[in-house]
């Protein structure tokens, strides 16, 4: 066998096929091994019950912990799916006499069953497929069936909820996060990455294009959608903040009066100044809200006596109000590096509602700001170049 015809066999073997991070593999691993530990204390504990750690369990864990995301490894497919399983099994062992018949019967009824019921979880087949083969032609307990397939669907979702939430301190069951939570403004609005994104109908009419089972929640596969085309984006771009980023930045220190600052934002026309320490590390970042919230009348009339007020100094040691910018600033400031791909600070600014970003190096010294201003200016040059760049000429045809 040559060479070539193995590496393409070995292309068509491995195509597609699912990879796992080396930590989720441990974890997998890990978790598969725990879960069936249970069982193997827990079940011997029952009277009766020795003989009844199930096979189709072992594929189970293996959902559970390698594909824990998936719509398959939530608790419903895997109590659903157990459930019909038994039933459907025990059904075609009473009712059909051919042992291989009544199989083939208790599959595919238990398949279609889990289709129509949205339990689909493949060790269903298994177990319809075990319980034939076990009691055909023999007497059946069914109570003792119903409760052993109990002790063993119970004991399994108990062992994910335990090690996925205990042990790792992940969601079980997962639910991919929801997209219906209350924008920044408390519109209704999606925020502008979703805007014009996918939405159920789209992902509903693409599902029905495949005319097949789609391993993956809603949700997470928008994420997946948002994060491949942040990334092209990126890509195709190739710009940083360094690239966009203005780099004489004016900055205020903890102790600046607020007067002055208030000075420096009218004078540069910004709305937000770095606050940098005496190394010139960023500490904290006052914006004009910043001002606004130490008013307690915004009205048009009050507004301006409001902020004189705030403005004026206070003669003597002691104040009833804020003086220097360290007093009212935010101290909790989302930053960038230069090194910061510009796809990145796109959903930085759209996601959190932000307007600037202040650009730090590794020591946390302010070396830039970038704005959305910035922005829409990278964007509008990157895509003005694109249009009057020159097409590619086509190959030239063989001779």
């Amino acid at each position: 066998m040559s060479a070539a015809l193995l590496r393409r066999l070995a292309h068509l073997l491995t195509d597609d096929a699912p990879t796992l991070s080396r930590p989720e593999r441990r974890r997998a691993s890990l978790g598969a091994l725990l879960s069936v530990a249970l069982s193997v204390v827990v079940l011997p504990l029952l009277p009766g019950s020795h003989d009844w750690l199930m096979a189709p369990v072992g594929a189970s864990v293996v959902i559970l912990f390698a594909l824990s995301h998936s719509p398959l490894a939530q608790p419903w497919p895997v109590l659903g799916s157990y459930l019909i399983a038994t039933l459907t099994g025990l059904a075609c062992v009473a009712l059909v006499p051919h042992a291989g018949w009544a199989a083939a019967l208790a599959v595919g009824l238990t398949v279609w069953l889990m289709a129509r019921l949205h339990c689909l979880h493949p060790p269903g087949g298994a177990l319809a497929l075990l319980i034939v083969h076990e009691h055909h032609g023999q007497h059946v307990g069914i109570p003792h069936t119903l409760a052993m397939v109990a002790l063993n669907v119970g004991l399994l979702l108990l062992g994910a909820v335990l090690i996925h939430r205990v042990l790792w301190g992940r969601p079980y069951p997962y639910r991919a996060p929801a997209d219906s939570a209350p924008t920044r403004h408390r519109t209704r609005d999606a925020s502008p990455l979703q805007r014009g994104g996918l939405d159920h109908d789209d992902l509903a009419y693409a599902v029905k294009q495949l005319d097949g089972f789609v391993d993956v929640q809603e949700n997470e596969l928008i994420t997946l959608y948002n994060l491949a085309v942040s990334h092209a984006f990126e890509r195709h771009l190739g710009l940083n903040c360094g690239d966009i980023m203005s780099r004489d930045v004016v900055t205020v220190t903890f102790a600046t009066e607020l007067e002055e600052a208030w000075q420096l934002l009218r004078r540069h026309k910004v709305k937000a100044l770095p606050v940098v320490d005496k190394f010139q590390r960023l500490i904290g970042i006052l914006t004009v809200a910043d001002f606004l919230r130490q008013m307690d009348d915004t009205r048009t009339a009050g507004l301006a006596a409001s902020l004189q007020g705030l403005l004026r100094r206070t003669p003597g040691p002691n104040s009833d109000k804020a003086e220097v910018v360290g007093q009212i600033m935010s101290p909790h400031v989302i930053t960038a590096t230069p090194e910061t791909p510009v796809a990145t600070l796109v959903r930085q600014l759209s996601d959190k509602g932000l307007h600037r970003v202040p650009i730090i190096d590794a020591r946390r010294q302010v070396v830039g700001m970038v704005t959305q201003s910035d922005l829409i200016a990278a964007l509008y040059k990157h895509i003005a170049l694109s249009a009057c760049a020159p097409p590619s000429s086509p190959a030239a045809p063989n001779a």
